[in-house]
């Protein structure tokens, strides 16, 4: 802490002068005690602040309907589980886009799509119960991390990119068993983000004709602004090592809580760590309790829900509308409001699982342990080798 001390007039008594430039140590913890009260205000702000301007219904509304049809189609076709990976890439596909205009946002939402099925494949593949692959699961974890950490010095876009996938892979090496194999789960993953990406892009051409469209030059391509980037000073190769070691760290505690205490969802911790880990401190600070008290937030609607309004574990319809109201309320606030959206994220996750039977009410205690370990695995990683030119938030 910096102490500022005001010039002291010669006249005054030495232990007053000793005072002004030695503040006793209840003067030094008043003024430590404000600082951090201070701090917790502005993260209560940061964190429940919403951007109203930036709040969209209608693609959100888009892609709760797309979840909600997904699973009644399935259904009939007497494949529940075929819906889970399909709404999941439906779902999470559209965050790939920081709002870019057409045709580019397309682009964007289909270079995605690639690498999210190439993660899943990954994923799925490595996702056996035999020690030798969990102990390659960790490995791969932490280098994946890596290189999805390293990406978003290319540009915004390839950083949410980067996240997208890294989360994709956290889930399908994780992810509860839904009898199918790692291709169907790949290939459902795909069809489903590809025709969310149709959809949209149709409905978009009302608002966004190809008369308007303009493709916008490229300054430079992404391997060379990946390579001008590959310097120890730089943030993005610091964050890169950061989240490698805290996925692999996530990855390893999670498979350790799954086969010694037999904790079901073991993915949730270390795509969670893939959501929040950001490239500085203060960032990942909000981040972290934005995401804690979303998760609380959507696992107490879903607590009241089953228990209080529902009575009983939901049927395969009310899942859906359950899961397609989390889809919504995810990409509603997406750029508005992160506690808003980790309370989407949560119902919907949640909810979706149980199209394979499940339980829902019996696993939210699960949940929240583990988003507060992954909180307190991202916030001790974000501490290593932090860059100083951006300001941090204890």
């Amino acid at each position: 802490m910096m102490w500022q001390v005001c010039p002291v007039q010669r006249d005054l008594s030495s232990a007053v002068r000793a005072n002004a430039t030695n503040p006793p140590a209840s003067s030094h913890n008043w003024q430590v005690n404000t600082g951090y009260a201070a701090a917790s205000r502005d993260l209560g702000r940061e964190v429940v602040k919403i951007e109203r301007e930036l709040v969209h219904f209608f693609y959100p509304v888009v892609a709760g309907v797309t979840v909600l049809v997904a699973v009644i189609v399935c259904d009939k076709l007497e494949s529940p589980q075929l819906a889970i990976p399909f709404a999941i890439g439906a779902t999470l596909t559209p965050l790939a886009s920081t709002r870019e205009p057409s045709p580019r946002r397309t682009f964007t939402y289909l270079w995605a799509l690639v690498w999210i099925t190439l993660s899943v494949l990954l994923g799925s593949l490595l996702s056996r119960d035999a020690f030798a692959f969990a102990l390659i699961g960790i490995v791969v974890s932490g280098l994946y991390g890596i290189a999805c950490g390293l990406v978003g010095r290319i540009s915004a876009n390839a950083r949410i990119i980067g996240v997208l996938s890294l989360v994709f892979f956290a889930i399908y090496l994780g992810s509860p068993e839904t009898r199918l194999g790692a291709l169907e789960s790949t290939a459902m993953v795909a069809l489903g983000g590809f025709l969310q990406i149709g959809v949209l892009t149709l409905l978009s051409l009302r608002r966004e004709p190809p008369s308007t469209w303009a493709i916008s030059a490229v300054t430079s391509s992404a391997l060379q602004r990946l390579r001008d980037g590959l310097s120890w000073d730089e943030r993005y190769v610091r964050h890169a090592l950061r989240l490698g070691a805290a996925m692999a760290t996530g990855t390893a505690l999670a498979l350790f809580l799954a086969h010694t205490f037999s904790w079901p969802h073991q993915y949730w911790l270390p795509m969670t760590i893939a959501w929040i880990l950001l490239p500085d401190a203060q960032a990942t600070t909000t981040k972290t309790a934005s995401r804690i008290l979303g998760t609380f937030i959507g696992v107490g609607l879903i607590a009241i829900v089953v228990g209080v309004i529902l009575g009983a574990e939901p049927s395969l319809l009310q899942s859906a509308l359950i899961a397609g109201f989390g889809a919504f309320l995810m990409l509603a606030f997406i750029f508005a409001n992160y506690t808003a959206t980790t309370t989407g994220i949560t119902i919907f996750a949640m909810t979706i699982f149980t199209l394979v039977e499940d339980p829902l009410n019996s696993t939210l205690p699960y949940r929240l342990a583990l988003t507060v370990m992954a909180g307190a695995i991202a916030l001790t990683f974000a501490q290593f080798w932090r860059d100083e030119s951006v300001p941090t938030q204890v």
